[in-house]
């Protein structure tokens, strides 16, 4: 007891009160007692026994507590709307980890809607969305500005370098997606300035849905300028300008207002900043 309360720098009667009351929770005998000397009772030996574990377990979790302050490892929930789950992050995400390794990324790719929702019920710690959020709970910060561009397959009658009225929008076939998509409720808000009124003929669920039905002639849509690269570049879609409309929109980085912003939350949204046009 002597030797013991020596090396950890306490009085000896303060470590006797310790093993009288571990004993006494325990309802046991850590040790016989025998002339001066101490000896561990089977129970103590299964009590030093797991003592040691926790002991370990401490040890590891501090160490990887360590290495997670330093940004050696460590996991970031992200969600993302649409467009910028498929056509954003993943080259954000890919140049990231071959700069930190030990960093673990999923993403949760959804509407604005749900990815709003998934905010508030802490499912991720945080997303880019291309949609409004209505929610005070939710912080929301530019993250980069994107432009919104009418497709056609080539060969339709809006495939003319002159472009079109945006009053042809009206009497259009359209194609967009589901009700909740950030990208249709930016187009709805920018159409309802120039008291246009439209009509979607075909909802989709997805983006490359959207651009597989309008090569197919299907109809035309609007979507990113972004989500079409390729396909202008190799002539299976059109581009079309309207006449005195230009849609922009904002990308918003949202996060829960009492979120804890970690170093490794700041660091992936600084190196994100830095990679987007």
């Amino acid at each position: 007891m002597t030797e013991v309360a020596n090396q950890l720098f306490i009085s000896q009667p303060a470590i006797s009160q310790t093993i009288r009351e571990l004993e006494a929770d325990f309802g046991i005998h850590l040790f016989d007692r025998i002339g001066k000397r101490l000896y561990l009772t089977h129970e103590g030996e299964i009590f030093l026994n797991y003592v040691r574990r926790i002991l370990n377990l401490y040890e590891d979790c501090a160490k990887i507590l360590k290495e997670s302050s330093e940004l050696k490892q460590g996991k970031l929930r992200i969600g993302a709307s649409t467009t910028i789950g498929i056509y954003v992050l993943p080259q954000i995400i890919g140049k990231f980890y071959q700069e930190h390794r030990g960093i673990e990324v999923s993403i949760a790719i959804e509407n604005t809607k749900i990815i709003a929702e998934m905010i508030l019920k802490n499912q991720i710690d945080f997303a880019f969305v291309e949609g409004p959020v209505f929610s005070d709970e939710i912080i929301e910060e530019f993250f980069c500005a994107d432009e919104l561009v009418f497709i056609t397959p080539p060969g339709h009658p809006w495939d003319q370098p002159a472009g079109i009225d945006f009053k042809a929008i009206e009497h259009a076939k359209l194609i967009m997606r589901e009700q909740g998509s950030g990208t249709r409720e930016v187009l709805e808000e920018a159409l309802k300035a120039f008291d246009v009124d439209v009509s979607v003929d075909f909802e989709l669920g997805n983006t490359e849905a959207i651009k597989k039905a309008v090569e197919a002639g299907l109809g035309v849509s609007c979507i990113s300028k972004r989500c079409v690269e390729k396909e202008t570049a190799d002539g299976r879609i059109a581009l079309t300008k309207v006449n005195g409309l230009v849609i922009m929109r904002e990308f918003h980085l949202i996060y829960h207002k009492d979120k804890y912003l970690s170093k490794l939350f700041n660091l992936f949204i600084d190196f994100s900043r830095s990679q987007v046009k």
